[in-house]
């Protein structure tokens, strides 16, 4: 039988503040975060760089898309 509860040692959800603009926002590591519903999708951050908040990550799109 599988153990469905929780892992306690992993945080389910993160604050963040964006790596490039440095707007706060929350990261849901459980599967529930706002980019999961994103249909834009990019390359891994670069490095040392962490996640992006809804405007960064838009707008990053639309620089890439437009190269």
């Amino acid at each position: 039988m599988t153990d469905s509860s929780p892992n306690p040692a992993l945080p389910i959800s993160r604050r963040l503040l964006c790596a490039r603009c440095g707007t706060a926002f929350t990261c849901d590591l459980s599967g529930q975060c706002w980019c999961v519903e994103e249909t834009i999708r990019l390359p891994m951050p670069k490095e040392g760089e962490d996640c992006l908040c809804p405007a960064c990550l838009r707008a990053s799109a639309n620089t890439h898309r437009e190269a």
